[in-house]
């Protein structure tokens, strides 16, 4: 027990100081669009950019179930009303790949980081990755996204189908950030996405009306459990991307979720504990609206066996005129949630 705390204590000190990251850079079709530089204003990617300030230099550089209600926090990270000067121009069907950067050099060359070598690899392995959507309704470089509608398109937590890779078991291990489940199957998302070289795939719908969007992309870390201290668990990096769709189809986005309802702040994802005995990897749920059912089923990145989730919004389907389907355990097929 003794040695659980102290394993808080240092997670909780080393969040502080080692916790940030940003988005590097999204590449589609061969074209890469360079995150923003919040480091320096002058920087010429800044004027470029498709990609919305995450966060200030001196600010947090993620949110905390304390601002899980607080919309200005949940929608775009603190850029909710700071548009992006570019949009990433794809096609309906379309993927796009998000590479992320840690702040800190510390997993850099390090076993099981991917092909990362030109810059810092993501610096956590614990979480959840989601992906959702909004409409600009016209241009994104004056939209403010402050009470927009979010619509999840995907949803990853743990594959208990996969195991990480030794190489970055041992790696987290020696952070020190031990990797849970300790052995055996079970394959984190955000594990994954440190293994692809820190990388994430997002696919437009297909079906996606021709329009100018805000892809919401969120990483949800949980090696910091929640307790008395307002400054522990999930935290949750949110980068908003601009895109520019065209050859869309017929489909429309529903209302969707605004960014203060997605998750409860003390509700089963605010309060995951991988470092509880009682910890079971099998039935982590997966937090927040279900996803969209007029997205296809399939994804470059989904994992498979979900429990349900916890959110504020009542347990029902985001319906697109399709029929019913039957229920999958395909962790991208829409889930109910609890309250």
């Amino acid at each position: 027990m003794h040695c659980v705390s102290l394993l808080v204590g240092v997670l909780a000190s080393t969040s502080l100081v080692a916790g940030h990251g940003q988005v590097k850079q999204v590449t589609h079709g061969g074209k890469s669009n360079t995150g923003p530089n919040i480091y320096f204003s002058g920087d010429s990617a800044n004027s470029k950019t498709a990609t919305r300030v995450m966060y200030k230099a001196s600010s947090p550089a993620y949110v905390l179930p304390g601002g899980f209600t607080d919309n200005s926090q949940m929608s775009c990270e603190g850029s909710a009303k700071g548009p992006a000067p570019a949009t990433i121009s794809v096609n309906a069907g379309d993927e796009i790949d998000i590479y992320w950067e840690g702040a800190t050099g510390e997993l850099k060359n390090k076993p099981g980081t991917g092909s990362v070598t030109a810059y810092n690899p993501w610096v956590h392995a614990m979480g959840f990755v989601f992906d959702y959507i909004t409409s600009c309704k016209g241009s994104c470089n004056t939209f403010d996204a402050t009470n927009a509608g979010w619509t999840k398109l995907a949803h990853a937590g743990i594959d208990m189908s996969k195991t990480i890779s030794s190489g970055l078991r041992a790696t987290m291990k020696g952070k020190p950030e031990q990797y849970y489940p300790t052995s055996g199957p079970g394959l984190w998302a955000m594990a994954k996405l440190v293994q692809d070289g820190s990388k994430w795939t997002v696919k437009i719908p297909s079906s996606l009306k021709t329009g100018q969007y805000i892809i919401r992309h969120e990483l949800a870390a949980v090696h910091n459990p929640k307790n008395s201290n307002p400054t522990t668990g999930p935290q949750l990096y949110i980068a908003c991307i601009q895109i520019d769709v065209k050859n869309g189809g017929s489909a429309s986005l529903p209302a969707g979720t605004q960014a203060k309802s997605l998750y409860l702040p003390d509700g089963a994802f605010a309060n995951t504990n991988v470092l509880s005995k009682s910890f079971n990897p099998a039935k982590v749920p997966i937090p927040g609206p279900p996803v969209w059912d007029g997205v296809s089923s399939s994804s470059s990145n989904g994992s498979k066996k979900v429990a349900r989730a916890d959110s504020t919004e009542p347990s029902r389907r985001r319906r697109s005129g399709t029929k019913r389907a039957k229920r999958s355990h395909n962790q991208n097929e829409p889930l109910r949630r609890t309250v």
